[in-house]
């Protein structure tokens, strides 16, 4: 089986088949997300799709009783949606109009998961140790049917297997009390004509951002971001990210086009990122599209809640 399986499918009352065309099974047990897309194809009648709602759970089974732990949901409504093309216009992705026998698409991204310490109580730390102690995991789609009146909403219900993916470290040097005296830390002026480098992507990082395989490296969040030795071994390397625009996470390349106004950015030497104090800086994230590319750019640290490195 590879990384996403397509698997079997549900009718609900209304006619609407739900059917799973990927699944991220296997899962990796220490990724803080999982993604899963989920195709809906009404029947003989039209019907008004209102929202969504992905649940990824623990299960296990302790003398005859069921017991079960939500460890992420992404609920999706006409309050809390993304927006989405139709028709050549952007739309909120709630309510979507489904005309008899059509089908679409959506994408659950349940994040922000501590798995292991979710499951800490259960003995579920690893992988193994949540098999030993018989525990599973499912995914669960519920579709919010505007014509079911909440009463009969389809719900699709997988199970995901999981492996041990290396818990890597990012990379760490111990601070110092007294001022660096790095270069970086002098403010030089930029040209008015000294213009970001072309955005361009290799054939490899174009596949792996354009893929929904990959695997995670190391990780930055939240306050972790103002790390700079860290945050700059991911310069020039395709990451996911998730800032404070976007709610779901993207992949793209990450560029940092300076700092304080320095282009030539040396992030072999951790020493020469020591108590660098950010007067001013430029990144740029950008994904291949048929057009060329698209591009964020973002002018303060503060705008990433989380980045990742992919293994490339």
């Amino acid at each position: 089986m590879g990384f996403f399986d397509k698997i079997k499918s549900m009718v609900g009352v209304t006619g609407v088949k739900l059917e799973y065309t990927r699944v991220e099974s296997p899962w990796p047990y220490f990724d803080p997300m999982i993604k899963a897309t989920i195709n809906v194809k009404a029947g003989k009648d039209a019907v008004t799709i209102i929202g969504t709602k992905g649940t990824f759970y623990a299960k296990r089974t302790v003398k005859g009783v069921e017991e079960k732990i939500v460890l992420g949901t992404d609920i999706s409504n006409p309050e809390n949606c993304a927006s989405t093309q139709r028709n050549g216009v952007f739309v909120d992705e709630f309510p979507c109009a489904l005309e008899a026998e059509g089908e679409v698409s959506f994408t659950f991204f349940i994040n922000d998961m501590d798995v292991p310490a979710a499951l800490a109580e259960w003995g579920g730390e690893t992988p193994a140790s949540a098999k030993a102690n018989g525990i599973t995991f499912f995914i669960e789609g519920e579709v919010d049917v505007k014509e079911t009146l909440d009463l009969f909403d389809p719900t699709l219900t997988q199970e995901v297997e999981v492996y041990h993916n290396e818990i890597k470290q990012q990379p760490e040097y111990q601070e110092e009390d007294n001022f660096s005296d790095s270069i970086y830390n002098t403010v030089i002026a930029l040209e008015e004509d000294d213009d970001d480098d072309e955005i361009t992507f290799t054939p490899e990082q174009r596949k792996l951002i354009l893929s929904d395989d990959y695997e995670i490296e190391y990780s930055l969040d939240g306050m972790e971001v103002l790390a700079l030795y860290s945050l700059g071994q991911m310069h020039g390397k395709v990451v996911r990210l998730k800032d404070i625009i976007f709610d779901n996470p993207r992949v793209g390349l990450f560029k940092i086009e300076h700092i304080n106004g320095h282009r030539n950015l040396d992030f072999s030497n951790p020493d020469l990122w020591r108590s660098i104090t950010v007067d001013s800086i430029s990144i740029t994230f950008s994904k291949p599209n048929e057009w060329g590319h698209d591009a964020s750019k973002f002018t303060s640290l503060f705008h990433i809640k989380n980045i990742a490195l992919l293994k490339q």
